[in-house]
């Protein structure tokens, strides 16, 4: 896999307590109606271009380069392996940004690795280790790009967690998503009983996601997975809109809010008349 060299600013993402909430709850749609573009704007300038976990200026982040992803881990359920490509196939369709997954221990075994897998340029992982190996696990394979204390930190007051480096122009070069092993097993959360498989469904969906540039979960938020108080676990409608939206070719990485929202109207407008 191709070594990251640079190491331009970082954003993290957390998945906590919404992740248990969604996981609490069952699968399927939990809204009839979808938002009208007034709420989808509202919701997409908060979610695109909002600041949750560091101060930066508010810029449209998305990726330029196709996404080439690994799955770092060994002993996974084939359940995990699958939720990965199912999601990865999802977003590459809804965006229309080429992703794939190039490498996972399951391929390597299974003698399905791409012929020059050594020479694709690997720029997103997907970690599933114990949480006591996740921070020495994710330091190592980026090259110490991630330190291990702060991945330690992260590990601790979320259920999974994602990060991301931007460059100076707003184009995404690298990320990350960590899934700890014991959530496959593990049923009771305090006084609550979960499912594992829609936990780790959930977390699979909503770290991925958020590492194609919509970072920001904005409190509030009913229809969308973006949210602390969402009950969502797959993408909703107005999910897909938004990361349409994020890919449309006139939505240039690093664009202010003023353009970037202006794009913005324009696609909703040609998209989605008389909403």
């Amino acid at each position: 896999m191709t070594a990251m060299r640079r190491r331009p600013a970082a954003v993290p993402l957390l998945a906590g307590f919404l992740v248990l909430t969604m996981a609490l709850l069952p699968a399927g749609a939990l809204h009839a109606e979808e938002a009208d573009n007034r709420a989808l704007l509202k919701a997409f300038a908060g979610v695109a271009l909002g600041a949750e976990h560091e101060k930066r200026k508010p810029r449209i982040i998305k990726w330029k380069k196709p996404v080439n992803l690994a799955i770092i881990g060994r002993g996974y359920p084939p359940l995990f392996e699958d939720l990965v490509v199912k999601q990865v196939d999802d977003l590459t369709k809804t965006t229309g940004h080429p992703m794939r997954l190039v490498f996972s221990e399951t391929m390597r075994r299974e003698k399905r690795l791409p012929a020059n897998v050594s020479k694709i340029p690997i720029n997103m992982l997907v970690f599933f280790a114990p949480k006591a190996e996740l921070p020495a696990l994710v330091e190592k394979r980026t090259n110490g790009a991630f330190k291990a204390p702060d991945v330690a930190r992260l590990v601790k007051i979320g259920l999974c967690h994602g990060r991301l480096r931007i460059n100076k122009s707003g184009e995404l070069t690298f990320g990350y998503a960590a899934v700890p092993a014991e959530m496959v097993t593990r049923v009771q959360y305090g006084d609550k009983r979960v499912d594992p498989r829609v936990l780790l469904r959930a977390c699979v969906v909503e770290e991925i996601t958020q590492l194609m540039g919509l970072v920001n979960d904005i409190s509030g938020l009913e229809f969308s997975i973006f949210s602390d108080t969402s009950r969502h676990v797959d993408l909703t409608a107005e999910d897909r809109w938004m990361l349409r939206m994020l890919y449309d070719p006139r939505m240039r990485p690093g664009m202010a809010p003023k353009p970037a929202l202006g794009v913005a109207v324009k696609f909703l407008r040609e998209n989605r008349p008389g909403k």
